[in-house]
């Protein structure tokens, strides 16, 4: 009964939930010597001490930590400027950017391991191609919806740039000839139109997936050196292209001055 009426978690509850031993809870509770003085759980009339969201939050941050290597005094010297909520979520944000980009790192160290293994073993070559739609399709879902970014991965939509950039270049053309940008500019309109983005976010997407955690060795496993580069820097062309486009457009729309006063005397 007595964790139905209680709003809050008991210590045991807490050790489960954040993966923190009883001891260094213990300490994060205490003051003065040996202690860390960090949460402050409400004492009920029960005789033990309830947990809140804040003080789950702290000790979550601490677990962190220490699983970062860090000693518990260090942790304590991190939290000691948390005073009130906004600290706290400014630090759960710190943590969960850092969680997320390590994560990409792990995932790009898995792409770069697999991709090296069916190098060394020459083994199926459209593993390459797998491995780098894969990617881009978590890259994708940040910007659109799981269903269109499945759909784009699935069509092979990156894999397919890559090579028909490595076809390209293969002919001698440059990252800046009319036929690379051509092919950048088909993929861009592609994802602008089924993931319902502005070209210019389509293009930040594509962006975002080329340079994605292992795709350079990926792509450069698959279709030689340089190829990767290569299709940065056609990409980065054809943007160049419609960035200028996009202000002579804009220019035509705008009335001269002159003719807005002529036009104002009469």
């Amino acid at each position: 009964m007595r964790d139905e009426v209680a709003d809050g978690w008991k210590i045991s509850q807490v050790e489960v939930l954040v993966g923190l031993p009883r001891r260094d809870i213990q300490r994060a509770c205490y003051e003065g010597a040996g202690g860390l003085g960090i949460v402050k759980p409400r004492n009920t009339t029960w005789g033990w001490r309830v947990y809140e969201v804040p003080d789950v939050a702290k000790l979550f941050l601490l677990a962190q930590g220490r699983r970062q290597g860090k000693t518990l005094d260090e942790v304590r010297d991190e939290l000691a400027s948390c005073e009130g909520a906004r600290d706290v979520l400014h630090k759960l944000a710190r943590c969960e950017q850092a969680a997320r980009e390590a994560c990409d790192a792990q995932a790009g160290a898995s792409m770069s391991a697999c991709a090296l293994r069916c190098a060394i073993e020459q083994g199926d070559v459209t593993v390459f191609a797998g491995l780098i739609d894969a990617s881009f399709a978590e890259d994708a879902r940040a910007f659109c919806d799981a269903h269109a970014a499945l759909g784009l991965a699935a069509e092979g939509l990156l894999s397919k740039l890559f090579a028909d950039l490595a076809r390209v270049r293969a002919c001698g053309q440059a990252p800046s000839s009319n036929d690379a940008k051509e092919i950048c500019a088909a993929s861009v309109h592609a994802v602008s139109e089924r993931c319902a983005l502005r070209a210019a976010d389509a293009a930040e997407l594509l962006a975002r997936a080329m340079n994605a955690s292992g795709m350079g060795l990926t792509c450069e496993l698959w279709l030689g050196p340089a190829t990767w580069t290569y299709a940065n820097a056609a990409l980065e062309a054809s943007q160049l292209d419609a960035q200028r486009a996009g202000a002579t457009e804009e220019e035509c729309h705008v009335k001269p001055l002159g003719d807005a006063k002529e036009q104002s005397a009469v």
